[in-house]
């Protein structure tokens, strides 16, 4: 083997070494680049609903504090701007419930499912974006 031959073998490890640190650094740079934050927004009031007429006449209310999350601050800014029409859809929604239904866990989680459909079916009516991640519920008190 030549001296010649060696002097290539070094340089040619030498430029794939290089290679590769490019391209691990520039993978690692598009990775942390522009890495999405959550976006929440919490309604502004709860909702206090009565089943007073499920529950026997005595008083029965459930109050709900509702909050949604996305990554794209345009869904927030539209929720925000048609608060009055996703607080209307989610008060329906809420008094169309039973008793039953929201005093479980399983039925809890029935309703936010719902709640995300709801608020997402607007959304997407209303100004074509619907990419809400998450619709949750900070408070939930059953009396």
């Amino acid at each position: 083997m030549t001296r010649t031959y060696f002097i290539k073998l070094i340089l040619l490890s030498l430029v794939l070494s290089f290679i590769q640190l490019g391209a691990t650094a520039s993978w690692a740079a598009d990775k942390d680049a522009n890495p999405k934050k959550p976006i929440y927004y919490a309604f502004p009031e709860p909702f206090t609903i009565n089943f007073l007429r499920q529950s026997n006449d005595t008083a029965r209310y459930l109050q709900v504090k509702v909050s949604i999350m996305s990554y794209d601050q345009t869904v927030i800014d539209n929720a925000e701007l048609n608060l009055p029409m996703l607080q209307d859809a989610l008060l329906t929604l809420f008094t169309t419930q039973s008793l039953g239904s929201v005093s479980s866990v399983e039925g809890r989680r029935a309703i936010q499912d719902q709640a995300a459909t709801t608020i997402k079916t607007l959304l997407k009516q209303e100004t074509g974006n619907d990419k809400l991640e998450g619709v949750y519920f900070t408070s939930f008190i059953l009396q």
